[in-house]
């Protein structure tokens, strides 16, 4: 892990429809630190900011006074950072994918972004295969597909592949994954995580499920009302659920048991967050 943030985020406010009366306050000083090579988690009820303030990392929305977005050294308040090559390196996929999806066909779709980078025509073809089939697109059998013929779940794949092609330095997926059929889902997210480990890539997982949150990150941050109200390790938020409830949020099943175990006399040595762990403390119970 690098010694500076990748991410930076000081005092962020963010106000939708600004000096209007209908003005909605959406962030309220929210700070985070975001390190090169980390896989972290943003969780929240509806409406507690997590979509808003991932918008900030890559520029889509850009920071307002007082506040600061630092990103790989880089002030986004500055008007003459090339937000593109922010972007870049900042890979963002929302939930809903045809917000991100606007060419024909597929194939011209994924490589949109590496031909404004003025990539030549060979090597975007090998950035294009390479991002499909990673999402689990097959190049020759989806490349000439008409874009809003997709399912649900291979628009999610689709637009995946278009920020992949990219090769960011970070993927944030804000419940991006949401649609895709189990398998695939599984598939995709083993993928990604593999890159993480093996290459470094950094993750950002926007996701209401808590299961998910045990299995693919390792720090998290808990939103609540415009502000980041917790964060730590993934174990040391789940520990507390009651605070989680406050926020209007659970822990994963596995860990609500053991928590449930505990409250009724039984020793559970470490509490588990994922089901691995959560069947090593359930031998270990039947074996005492």
């Amino acid at each position: 892990m690098s010694e500076r943030p990748f991410i930076q985020i000081n005092d962020l406010h963010h106000n939708y429809l600004r000096d209007t009366p209908l003005e909605v306050t959406a962030l309220r000083g929210v700070n985070m630190e975001i390190y090169k090579g980390e896989s972290v988690g943003i969780i929240g009820r509806t409406g507690a900011g997590k979509s808003t303030v991932v918008q900030h990392f890559n520029g889509l929305i850009r920071p307002r006074e007082p506040g600061r977005v630092i990103v790989d050294g880089q002030d986004l308040s500055d008007p003459k950072v090339d937000v593109r090559r922010i972007r870049q390196k900042v890979g963002l996929v929302f939930q809903y994918p045809e917000q991100q999806l606007f060419e024909r066909l597929v194939g011209d779709d994924v490589a949109f972004g590496p031909k404004k980078l003025g990539m030549e025509q060979t090597e975007r073809r090998e950035r294009v295969k390479w991002a499909m089939e990673m999402v689990g697109l097959d190049f020759e059998t989806f490349k000439d597909r008409f874009t809003f013929s997709l399912s649900g779940g291979e628009m999610r794949k689709a637009a995946l592949a278009g920020v992949m092609a990219l090769h960011p330095e970070m993927l944030i997926l804000d419940e991006s994954t949401s649609g895709v059929d189990p398998r695939s889902r599984s598939e995709l997210l083993g993928r990604l995580l593999a890159l993480h480990k093996e290459h470094g890539l950094t993750l950002v997982f926007v996701s209401p499920n808590m299961e998910d949150m045990a299995e693919l990150v390792d720090r998290i941050y808990v939103m609540d009302d415009g502000r980041a109200v917790m964060d730590g390790s993934t174990r040391e938020i789940f520990s507390q659920p009651a605070e989680l409830r406050q926020h209007g949020l659970g822990v994963p099943q596995v860990t609500e048991i053991a928590h449930t175990l505990i409250a009724r006399g039984i020793t559970v040595e470490q509490i588990p967050v994922t089901v691995e762990e959560g069947v090593k403390e359930t031998w270990k119970i039947l074996n005492s």
